[in-house]
Formats: C-alpha cells, structure tokens, sequence
C-alpha cells in the first residue's frame, strides 16, 4: 500500500506552521488518485493553507504498479542512491527516474504496453532527425502515446516556448526491439536508469557489431 508521512513545515512567505503530507511509496493500483497527481506531476505540490504561497517540496519516493509489475525509484535531481530492490519486486521491471516528468513517461509506456528501453532507442532516432531540422544541440523527447499505429512523442526544442509533437511509425519501435535481440540486451541489475545515454551505447555498440 502507499506510504503517507506527515511532515512539519513552515512556510517561508508568511511563517505560518502546517503539516505537509508526503509520501515514501505510491501503489498505483490502491490509490489511483495519487497516481493521476504523477500523470499530471503535481505529487510534490505543496499550497500555504494561509498566505497561497505555491513550492513543489521535492523528495525520494518509490512508485509501484503491482498489476503491470513495474516499480520506479524517483530520485529528484537523480542524486542520492537508489532505494535496494526487496524480495516482493525481484521479479518487476525495476527503474530510476530523477523527475516528475520522466516518471510521467515511464507509466505511459509501461501502461502502452511497451518496452522503455527500445522507447530510447526510438527517441535517439527521432532526436537526431529534430536537431538537424530545428539546429539545435539539446532536444529532449517523451513519450506521449500509441495512436493509430503511431508512437507520438512531445519535443521540447531550447528556444520553443511549446512542445512540439511528432509521431514515428510503431514498425520503428519494432526494429528498435530487434536491435536489442541481436545485442542480447539484458536489464542493468537494481533499478536500472533507462535514458539517452543508454540508447546511444546501445546504437553504437549495433554499429560495431
């Protein structure tokens, strides 16, 4: 089940003591409230109930889905070490995210039904092609959804002040998995940071092969 603390705080605008309720572990499946609050990344929301004062209270909190068997470690900033797997998610796909917004991704794509790995693999394809269209150094992509045999994903572009959004057909995504097959790619023990860096390892250990 969830993990809820109540913690003492102070708001630094007004002064005013209040309890602030965070949580250690979300369960996806027992509280679904709290996991549209990760969709729409608002866990870390905190209000002063007297001056309106708005922070996000950042912290380290495990999220898990036992029905789709996937837990993730948020690690915020991606400092700190990762919480030790116990014995009730040896068996889980395992991962570590150091933000709301990647968190956010990775329950779209495990909920899709998808393998996040061949995701990145995906998205370090679709990056290339946007730097050179917009010349930028820096695109970061996240999944968004399947539609209609499409994989779309939300691009944010230094200097765009919107996401852009652009859709790649899901044969990509499946020659994303073969490329892992061919490398006999295996999950990195514990929770595993599943990101860029990874994917262009993976590419170019492809491209030696």
């Amino acid at each position: 089940m969830s993990t809820e603390i109540l913690k003492d705080i102070i708001c630094p605008q007004c002064g005013e003591a209040q309890k602030y309720r965070l949580f250690a572990s979300i369960n996806a499946q027992e509280n679904p409230e709290l996991k549209q609050q990760a969709l729409e990344e608002t866990v870390f929301d905190w209000r002063c109930q007297r001056c309106n004062y708005f922070a996000a209270m950042a912290y380290p909190f495990l999220y898990m889905d036992p029905q789709a068997r996937y837990v993730i470690c948020v690690t915020p900033g991606g400092g700190g070490q990762a919480a030790e797997p116990t014995e009730a998610v040896e068996d889980f796909v395992k991962r570590r995210v150091k933000n709301l917004a990647e968190l956010k991704e990775k329950i779209l794509i495990f909920d899709s039904g998808l393998d996040d790995v061949a995701v990145e693999v995906v998205k370090n394809a679709l990056c290339t092609i946007i730097k050179n269209k917009y010349t930028a150094n820096r695109v970061h992509a996240y999944f968004s959804r399947v539609q209609e045999g499409n994989m779309e994903f939300a691009i944010f572009v230094p200097g765009q002040p919107e996401p852009a959004y652009h859709s790649t057909r899901m044969e990509v995504y499946q020659q994303s998995q073969e490329v892992l097959r061919t490398l006999d790619f295996l999950d990195p023990p514990g929770f595993a940071t599943i990101d860029a860096r990874l994917a262009r390892g993976i590419i170019e250990q492809y491209q030696a092969t």
